[in-house]
């Protein structure tokens, strides 16, 4: 019977798959998605040329787009896309809290170690952009069209740029660093030999 951690892993069986790396790009899709509608909706408020040339784009899909059809559109598919960032954070935020306790159980709660430092920045700006979108979701609620305010927009520039640098940063992890990579096979006990050698030479170092 696999342990819980085992489970959030993904070691089940002969499977080792890691299952973070896919419960990710959803929650990054929406969340990147509405801060960047929110962005243009509130942009598009305060411009009449932006609104104007949003407008004629929008009459590309359909005839009957209007200036306030356009406005409230953009708000409410940002507001929407916030919504369901939001709930498809939850399994990436437990999947990655196991891959984090894996790592540390490896490697110590070392920040110079390099894996460990990344990690950590990576899950910090992931949990502030999501704090963050809630915060636009309740402060949002009950506006007429779910508008965003000054406030709100500076949120989801914060937003967009947290969540795509700690994407950056959770693609190093898997193609830099090799983290969640190698559970099983010839893979693993390459990795794992590797293990071995550096405890072996941490241990010769003291």
């Amino acid at each position: 019977m696999p342990s819980i951690v085992d489970i959030g892993l993904g070691k089940v069986g002969s499977n080792s798959h890691p299952i973070h790396p896919s419960t990710v790009h959803l929650p990054i899709a929406f969340l990147l998605a509405g801060s960047g509608l929110d962005i243009l909706s509130y942009f598009t408020t305060h411009s009449a040329f932006l609104l104007s040339t949003v407008t004629s784009l929008s009459s590309i899909f359909t005839r009957n787009a209007t200036p306030i059809g356009v406005l409230y559109h953009l708000s409410l598919f940002s507001y929407a896309s916030t919504i369901a960032g939001i709930f498809t954070s939850f399994p990436a935020i437990t999947s990655g809290l196991f891959e984090f306790y894996d790592l540390v159980q490896t490697h110590g709660l070392d920040f110079s170690n390099q894996k460990i430092k990344i990690t950590s920045i990576h899950a910090a700006l992931n949990d502030v952009a999501l704090f963050g979108a809630v915060y636009n979701v309740i402060s949002r609620y009950g506006r007429e069209a779910w508008i965003s305010n000054g406030k709100n927009t500076l949120v989801s520039m914060a937003l967009f740029g947290g969540m795509g640098y700690a994407a950056f940063l959770g693609g190093g992890l898997v193609y830099t660093h090799g983290v969640g990579v190698q559970r099983m096979g010839k893979g693993k006990e390459e990795k794992e030999a590797g293990r071995v050698k550096e405890i072996a030479e941490a241990k010769k170092e003291l």
